[in-house]
Order: structure tokens, then C-alpha cells, then sequence
């Protein structure tokens, strides 16, 4: 019996210097090291201007639409990524859009200039966020997305197939800013929203708020149990979503400039949700990626074989998602943070 309580005292008396012996070893947090601040700089120099020049470094494979049309696909992927962050799939993302239209198009006819249309159709979302915010409260996952789905054929049936013709579109051109007349200044205008958008997202989880909506997607049970609302996190999660795919719905349709109104097929909302899951479902900057990569190379392709080989686009940027999703389940996030740390010099 004494022999055990030695063996046991000796135990405990170890414990405490094995641990601070293990302390020792491991990193302590603070700055960046030399390496890393000095990766970071070059990489923020190469990509500003890249991002500036990329139009223009692109031309020889098309025209300036295609990387247009690649960013408000990355609008829209951003939109389904930030509803995942309550742990929800929404297929209502592309209805949405067509609400955006609808209402560059009223606004416009009014006069109201482009700078207010971004401000007062963010606005305008809302009560319709709210709608599918309903559906948040009382369904959960795989119901959700029938919820969404449902949401989205019942606004292509009534909204969009009125006010956008029929199966045609708007009767009259959409007229572009002066700012933004040609392709190339669209880019700019895009692509400055674009990383605002981003920068907003990054800051709203960040915060207190990102915060306890990452607690509410983890238990809801146990953040009502906390004081909290569930109720009032979703509907602003849903809602802030909503305002970002409205908002990417007016630029589609100043690119497009006459939309047709097929294009707000709810089945395209599928498409877009697989964009967002290969970006790296919830992930900010996979969800750009995602986007502008998989909404830009079929225009590209497309542009580059004069047209012979329709259809086989969409076979690339299957295989390439299908390629993604096999070798890395956290998406182009997990692929490009794998990348960085190594290039970095830090461990994945």
C-alpha cells in the first residue's frame, strides 16, 4: 500500500516539470517572424497589381466580359458562404439576383441614379430575407434547401417571367453608369465592390457577432441556453446574405444589360452552391476564388475554341470541381492555406 502512494506521489510531483518542460517546448504566440512578414509584402505586391492589370494581361484569351462575369458569380457564391455559417444551404441565392434586376430595372426607369439603386436595393432585400428567414426558424438543413428551392420556383414562375418578358427579357437595354461604360471599366467597378463586400464579411466574423453565430451553427441548444436569441442571428445572417446576392443581381444585370429571365433557373442555384462547397463552404476567400474561377475559364474556353467545342466547358469545370472536392475536403481555402504556410516556411 505505501509503495503504491509513493508511486503515485512521485506521479503527481513529476507531473507539473514534464509540463513545464512541454511548455517549453512549444512556440510561443506573437509577431510574424522576418520570413513571414517578408512572404506576405511580396505576395501584397504581386497581387495588387495583378488585380489591377488582369483585364488587360487576360485579352489575348478574350474579352473583358468573361473576368466580369467571373466576379459576380463570385458575388453570388459569397452570398450561399455566408449563410453557411449558420450551417444552412440555401438554393434561393439566384431568385434573389433576379429581385436585384427587377429592381434595377424599376429604379432606373424612375431616374434614380446607379450610385443610390446598390444602397436602396440592399435596403429592399430585407423583407424579402425575411421571408426565407421564416424558413430558418423552423427548418433545418436538407428542409431548408426544399424550403429555399420552393421559394426560388415560385419567384420564376410569378416575378420573373413577368417582368422579365416571358422566357425572353427586358424589352428596353439596360443603360450602363458612365463610369463603368465598356467591360474594362465594369472590372474596376466590380472588383472594388467585390473586395468591399469581402472586407464587410471579414469584419462581421471577426467581431462578437461572428462570434455567436459560429456558437449557434456549433449548439443551438446550448447558445439559447446562454441568453441568447437564435432567432435574431439567423434572420441577420439570412439577411446579409440576401443583400449581397441582390447586389450581385443588379451588376449581372448592367453586364448583361438585356437579361433573360431563364437565367434565374432555380436549377443554376445547384451550380452555384457546388461553387461555393469547392471554394470551401463558409470560407470568404475560397468563395471568391471559386467564383471567378469557374465563372470566367468557360467563358474563356469557350472564347479561345471559337465556339467548337460547346458544352465541353462545363465538363472541365465539373472535372476540376470533382478534382478539388476528391483531394481536399476543405475546398480551394484548405488548397490555398496548405500553399501559403509552406511558402511561409510554417507547418500545415
Amino acid at each position: 500500500m505505501s509503495m503504491v502512494t509513493e508511486v503515485r506521489s512521485a506521479t503527481v510531483e513529476a507531473t507539473p516539470a514534464e509540463g513545464a518542460a512541454t511548455s517549453a517546448m512549444l512556440p510561443l504566440p506573437g509577431r510574424p517572424g522576418a520570413r513571414v512578414l517578408a512572404v506576405r509584402l511580396v505576395g501584397l505586391g504581386i497581387l495588387v497589381p495583378l488585380l489591377l492589370t488582369l483585364p488587360y494581361a487576360l485579352k489575348w484569351a478574350g474579352p473583358a466580359y468573361a473576368l466580369d462575369f467571373g466576379l459576380v458569380v463570385a458575388m453570388a457564391t459569397l452570398s450561399i458562404s455566408v449563410l453557411a455559417w449558420i450551417g444552412e444551404i440555401t438554393l434561393a441565392t439566384l431568385a434573389q439576383m433576379g429581385l436585384g434586376v427587377v429592381g434595377l430595372y424599376f429604379l432606373e426607369q424612375h431616374g434614380v441614379p446607379f450610385a443610390l439603386v446598390l444602397p436602396i436595393m440592399a435596403v429592399a432585400s430585407i423583407p424579402v430575407s425575411l421571408v426565407i428567414g421564416m424558413f430558418a426558424l423552423r427548418l433545418r438543413g436538407v428542409y431548408f434547401a426544399i424550403a429555399t428551392l420552393a421559394f426560388a420556383y415560385l419567384a420564376q414562375k410569378t416575378v420573373f417571367q413577368t417582368y422579365l418578358g416571358g422566357q425572353g427579357g427586358f424589352d428596353q437595354v439596360i443603360p450602363r453608369p458612365s463610369y463603368a461604360s465598356d467591360d474594362y471599366r465594369l472590372y474596376y467597378l466590380l472588383m472594388g465592390s467585390l473586395l468591399a463586400i469581402a472586407v464587410v464579411c471579414a469584419l462581421v466574423r471577426r467581431s462578437w457577432i461572428g462570434t455567436r453565430i459560429a456558437a449557434l451553427r456549433d449548439s443551438e441548444m446550448a447558445f439559447a441556453v446562454l441568453g441568447h436569441s437564435p432567432a435574431r442571428y439567423k434572420l441577420f445572417t439570412v439577411c446579409m446574405a440576401g443583400a449581397i446576392a441582390t447586389i450581385a443581381g443588379i451588376f449581372y444585370g448592367i453586364l448583361q444589360q438585356v437579361v433573360p429571365a431563364n437565367y434565374f433557373s432555380p436549377i443554376l442555384a445547384v451550380l452555384y452552391f457546388a461553387y461555393a462547397v469547392v471554394g470551401g463552404f463558409g470560407s470568404i476567400v475560397g468563395a471568391i476564388a471559386a467564383g471567378i474561377v469557374f465563372g470566367t475559364l468557360p467563358k474563356y474556353f469557350d472564347s479561345l475554341s471559337e465556339g467548337r467545342f460547346v458544352g465541353y466547358d462545363q465538363f472541365f469545370a465539373g472535372f476540376l470541381a470533382l478534382l478539388i472536392v476528391l483531394t481536399a475536403r476543405g475546398g480551394l481555402h484548405e488548397v490555398g492555406r496548405r500553399l501559403w504556410r509552406r511558402i511561409e516556411g510554417r507547418r500545415v
